[in-house]
């Protein structure tokens, strides 16, 4: 099958017919050559958009035959029997007998070809998974190009869920000493303090917001900055017109950028920072679910260093603080900071105190579980240990 555009040296052939005959076909027919380079153009530019994509080819070079994995070594070294009473051993050479000296060379000698033949074998192999590793990249590159590709492909083809009512939150305020989030639904605007509390009722007028908020990098952030950046992330998460998206079937990571729009987290982090590095068609799975899931992104792009830093803040039991974080998913609550007076209410109250149980329910839960008690607890106390039990079973999920 011919090329759709060939190059000569004095002509271009678009399907195997010359541009340079039917240029002076149009020009003896009378047309401008404006006209018949504008005629030209799109007759190329068609060809080629009707082509196929050139076949992807891999860069990295393997070669079919490598001459270094061929076993070239054969044995040399052969002993003739000693006969006892017969035979005189010596370490030297006689017309009769090699010797042990000469016996002993030659077995070096073997050893030296085995040794040679294995240098170059595993030169071989080196050379192998060296190319292995850059197929590998190259097939990752291609696979990530094509699935953003169909990403970008179903994105424009089906219509974007929207969220109910037009939801959004629009950013923070301070309020007297508490701050809130700035949640829309359609015209109306509602002040909803952190951990979803209602301040006030529906508002008419568009609030002005002037914290921007800073950026989450993580590989400057502080361990403390890192818990109160979980925490805030439930906050965040329990905001009615959040929940509402969260919890809808099919949501996915692109949703959740829309609804929380410009948030800034109670820590001063805006929420598109956090969420950036999370894929967007990712899907959610409630309130829950979507806390631990941002948590075990944001726990993946910390430097190692911050890494181990951030676990030995957050599991404040020096008797557990060189234990595997995989292995403190069913220590109890104590382990990330909840008092003793708290696990022994809320065990009491039937709900699970181990580090992955308090991972698994959010800070509103534990305190409604709580109020039955007639136990009293700090909300940001509880809300920090439920933060500090989220980062230690990220840390202990496969990766």
């Amino acid at each position: 099958m011919p090329q759709p555009i060939s190059f000569l040296d004095r002509d271009i052939l678009v399907n195997g017919v010359s541009t340079q005959q039917v240029a002076g076909t149009l020009k003896s027919a009378g047309l401008a050559e404006s006209k018949i380079g504008e005629i030209l153009g799109w007759w190329i530019v068609g060809a080629t958009g009707n082509s196929r994509p050139a076949p992807f080819d891999f860069a990295t070079d393997v070669q079919t035959v490598d001459p270094d994995t061929v076993v070239t070594y054969t044995r040399t070294f052969a002993h003739t029997d000693w006969v006892d009473g017969e035979d005189r051993v010596q370490a030297s050479a006689t017309p009769e007998e090699l010797g042990f000296n000469a016996r002993f060379h030659a077995i070096e000698n073997e050893f030296d070809a085995v040794h040679d033949q294995f240098v170059r074998l595993a030169a071989a192999v080196r050379e192998l998974r060296s190319d292995l590793v850059g197929v590998v990249h190259e097939l990752e590159s291609k696979i990530t190009a094509l699935q953003n590709d169909l990403f970008d492909l179903r994105s424009q083809t089906a219509p974007r869920p929207q969220a109910p009512g037009n939801l959004g939150v629009l950013g923070t305020v301070k309020i007297a000493d508490r701050t809130a989030f700035i949640a829309q639904t359609g015209n109306d605007f509602q002040l909803v303090e952190f951990a979803g509390t209602t301040l006030g009722e529906a508002v008419k007028i568009k609030p002005q917001i002037g914290n921007t908020g800073i950026v989450f990098r993580p590989q400057d952030a502080r361990p403390d900055e890192v818990v109160r950046t979980v925490a805030g992330l439930e906050d965040l998460m329990t905001v009615p017109t959040v929940r509402e998206v969260v919890e809808r079937p099919g949501a996915t990571v692109a949703d959740l950028r829309a609804v929380v729009g410009g948030a800034v987290l109670s820590n001063g982090v805006t929420a598109a920072s956090v969420l950036a590095a999370l894929p967007a068609d990712q899907q959610l799975g409630g309130v829950a679910s979507t806390v631990q899931l941002v948590t075990g992104d944001v726990v993946s792009r910390l430097p190692r260093e911050t890494a181990t830093a951030v676990l030995g803040q957050v599991v404040v039991d020096p008797a557990v603080a060189n234990t595997p974080a995989g292995d403190l998913g069913t220590a109890s609550g104590a382990v990330v900071g909840l008092g003793s007076g708290i696990v022994g209410a809320l065990a009491g109250a039937g709900v699970d105190t181990t580090v992955a149980g308090l991972a698994r329910l959010g800070t509103t839960d534990i305190a409604r579980q709580l109020a039955t008690t007639g136990v009293a607890v700090n909300n940001d106390a509880l809300r920090d240990a439920v933060a500090r039990s989220r980062i230690v079973a990220a840390f202990g999920a496969p990766r």
